[in-house]
C-alpha cells in the first residue's frame, strides 16, 4: 500500500511538472540573466553555480532593479515595524464596543509578536517570496505549526523550481508536491530511522557520511481521502529513490501559500512576471553594455598600426624607447587608429534600456511619494490615488496569499489554546454571537486604495462648500466626522491619535453643557446690570411718591 501511494504521488509530481514545461524555460532565461543564485540556474544543496550562465550577465543593474522590487513589494504589503492589518468585528455595529476593541486589539498585538519572533522567520521568508514574485511571478511559503519554543509557526521560503501545485475551482491552490533534498541526518530527525530506507540508514551509519548524504523526497498535500479523517488535507512524506513512504499525516488548513502575478486564467496556477516582462530589456542591457566596455576598452587601449615592413613587437610602456616609430623624413610610423566609434552612445544605448527594465519592476511608481511642503492634503490625495489605480490590480492576489496567511495563524493560536499550550484573551460573547472577528489591512497598499475615495470625499465637500455660500443649510447633508476619519484612514494616520465616535459625542455634550450654562451666567449677568441700571430710578418714583 506504501509504495503504491508513493507510486502515485510521484507520477502526479511528475505530470503537474510537464505540464509547466513552457513556464520553467521561461524561468530559466530569467534566472539566467537577473537572478545568479536561483535554483533555476543549477545552484541548491546538491550542486554548484552554473559558471556558464552566470557569465551572461554584463552588469548588475537589473539584479539590482529586482532586488529593490522586491524590497518596494514588501514594504507595499507588509512593512517591518508596522502592523499591516488590524483585526475588526464583523458586525460594524460594535466597532466602538469597548470590550470589542480591546479584544481585537490584544489578538492582533499577539499575532505580530508571535509573527516576528526571532525563530519564526516571517520577514525572511516573505522577503525572499517577494524576490520571487517579481522576478518569477509565482511566490511559496510553508506555515508549519511549531510545538514547543515561543512562536507558535514557523515559516519557510519554498523555490519555485522545488513546488509544483494545482488550484481549485475558484483559483486557491489546493494540492502542492514540493520535491526537495534532504540529508538522511535531517530525514532521520523528522520522520524517525525506523522510517528510513535502507540506503538512508546506510548512509546514516556511515562513519564516512556521517548521515549527510542527500536524497530526494516528495512532500505533497492534497484534500484529504477519507471522510473518517479529522484533517481537510493529507500530508505525505515519501522518499523517491525508493519509492516508500515515511510519514502521513494530515493539516487543517492548506501549508503551502501561493499566489500569482499577472495570472491570465484562474485555472492556470502560474502567473507572468515583470521579470519575464522586462526580459528584452535585460538582454539588451546586457549587450549594450558589452558594446559600452568594448568600446571603451578600444578608446582607451586603441588598436596600433604599423608601416609595412616594421618587425618585433611595440613597447607602449611609459618611458620606453620605441625603434622604427619614424622614417627619415619624421613622419610617424606606428601609431593608435582611429575606429570613429562613440563609447558613449553604447552608455545611452544601455540606460534607454535599464529604464525601460525599472519600468517593468514598477520602480517608477514605487519611488517614495514626496510630500512637499506646498501640497496641499488634496494633491496629496491625488497622487495617491493615482498610484493605487496602477499598483493594486498586480497586488490584489498577495493580499488573498496574506488573507490565507494569517486565517491559518488564528486557526493554529485557536488550537493550542484549545490544548493549554497557549493563552489567548476570551472572545466577548457580544463579538460571538455576531459574527466574529474579521480582517482589515492597514498596509501602505491599502491606503492607497483609500485615497481614491478619500480624495472624492475632499472634492465633494469641496463642492458642498461652494454651494453653502449661496445656501448654508445645505451643510447639513454633509457628516464632517466620517469625512475626518476618511481622510485619516488615507494618510495611515495612527488610530490611537484620533478620538472615537463615543469620545467625541461626550466632548460635545459637555462643550454644550458649558455653553448652556456660560449663556445662562451671561444672562444673570445682563439682568443683575439692568436691574442696577433702573435701581436708582425706581428708589426716586417710591421716595417721590
Amino acid at each position: 500500500m506504501a509504495d503504491s501511494l508513493a507510486n502515485d504521488i510521484i507520477g502526479a509530481e511528475n505530470h503537474l511538472r510537464s505540464e509547466r514545461s513552457d513556464f520553467e524555460a521561461m524561468w530559466r532565461e530569467i534566472a539566467e540573466q537577473i537572478d545568479p543564485l536561483s535554483t533555476f540556474n543549477g545552484t541548491g544543496a546538491q550542486s554548484t553555480a552554473n559558471r556558464s550562465k552566470l557569465a551572461k550577465q554584463f552588469n548588475s543593474r537589473p539584479g539590482i532593479s529586482l532586488e529593490r522590487a522586491a524590497s518596494a513589494a514588501k514594504s507595499l504589503l507588509i512593512p517591518l515595524g508596522s502592523h499591516w492589518h488590524s483585526l475588526k468585528p464583523v458586525d460594524e455595529e460594535l466597532v466602538d464596543n469597548d470590550e470589542v476593541k480591546k479584544y481585537a486589539d490584544t489578538m492582533r498585538k499577539r499575532l505580530f509578536a508571535w509573527r516576528y519572533d526571532g525563530q519564526a522567520g516571517f520577514q525572511s521568508a516573505f522577503g525572499r517570496a517577494y524576490m520571487q514574485l517579481m522576478a518569477y511571478g509565482t511566490p511559496c511559503v510553508n506555515i508549519e505549526e511549531k510545538f514547543g519554543g515561543d512562536a507558535p509557526f514557523l515559516y519557510r521560503f519554498i523555490p519555485l523550481s522545488q513546488v509544483v501545485f494545482s488550484v481549485n475551482a475558484v483559483g486557491i491552490e489546493d494540492t502542492v508536491y514540493r520535491k526537495f533534498p534532504m540529508t538522511a541526518k535531517q530525514m532521520a530527525q523528522d520522520f524517525g530511522e525506523n522510517k528510513l530506507s535502507e540506503p538512508a540508514k546506510r548512509a546514516l551509519d556511515d562513519p564516512k557520511l556521517r548521515g549527510e548524504k542527500h536524497f530526494t523526497v516528495i512532500h505533497a498535500v492534497y484534500p484529504k481521502t477519507s471522510d473518517k479523517s479529522r484533517f481537510a488535507f493529507d500530508s505525505v512524506h515519501i522518499d523517491v529513490d525508493a519509492k516508500k513512504v515515511m510519514k502521513e499525516g494530515g493539516s487543517y488548513e492548506m501549508s503551502y501559500l501561493t499566489s500569482s502575478f499577472g495570472r491570465s486564467d484562474d485555472q492556470l496556477p502560474y502567473g507572468y512576471s515583470p521579470g519575464l516582462r522586462a526580459l528584452a530589456d535585460i538582454k539588451g542591457a546586457h549587450h549594450a553594455k558589452r558594446l559600452f566596455l568594448r568600446a571603451s576598452e578600444k578608446t582607451v587601449d586603441p588598436v596600433m598600426g604599423v608601416a609595412d615592413g616594421h618587425e618585433g613587437t611595440i613597447n607602449i610602456n611609459a618611458g620606453s624607447l620605441v625603434r622604427g616609430a619614424f622614417d627619415r623624413q619624421g613622419r610617424q610610423l606606428i601609431g593608435p587608429i582611429a575606429m570613429g566609434g562613440n563609447p558613449n552612445l553604447g552608455n545611452d544605448i544601455f540606460e534607454t534600456f535599464s529604464n525601460d527594465v525599472d519600468k517593468s519592476f514598477y520602480m517608477d511608481l514605487f519611488a517614495a511619494l514626496i510630500n512637499k511642503a506646498d501640497m496641499t492634503a488634496t494633491e496629496v490625495l491625488g497622487i495617491m490615488e493615482e498610484r493605487a489605480n496602477q499598483l493594486s490590480p498586480p497586488f490584489e492576489d498577495q493580499e488573498a496569499m496574506l488573507s490565507r496567511c494569517i486565517a491559518r495563524e488564528i486557526s493554529i493560536i485557536n488550537r493550542k489554546a484549545e490544548n493549554g499550550e497557549i493563552d489567548l484573551p476570551p472572545m466577548p460573547d457580544v463579538l460571538r454571537d455576531n459574527g466574529g472577528i474579521d480582517l482589515e489591512f492597514t498596509s501602505p497598499l491599502s491606503q492607497l486604495r483609500r485615497a481614491k475615495q478619500a480624495q472624492a470625499n475632499m472634492q465633494a465637500v469641496r463642492a458642498v462648500g461652494e454651494i453653502a455660500e449661496l445656501d448654508p443649510s445645505v451643510l447639513d447633508t454633509v457628516d464632517l466626522d466620517e469625512a475626518a476619519y476618511e481622510a485619516a484612514n488615507a494618510f495611515g494616520a495612527n488610530p490611537k491619535i484620533w478620538r472615537d465616535k463615543k469620545t467625541v459625542a461626550e466632548i460635545r455634550a459637555n462643550r454644550a453643557q458649558q455653553a448652556q450654562a456660560q449663556q445662562q451666567l451671561d444672562q444673570q449677568s445682563q439682568q443683575a446690570e439692568q436691574v442696577s441700571k433702573v435701581a436708582p430710578a425706581m428708589k426716586m418714583m417710591a421716595e417721590g411718591a
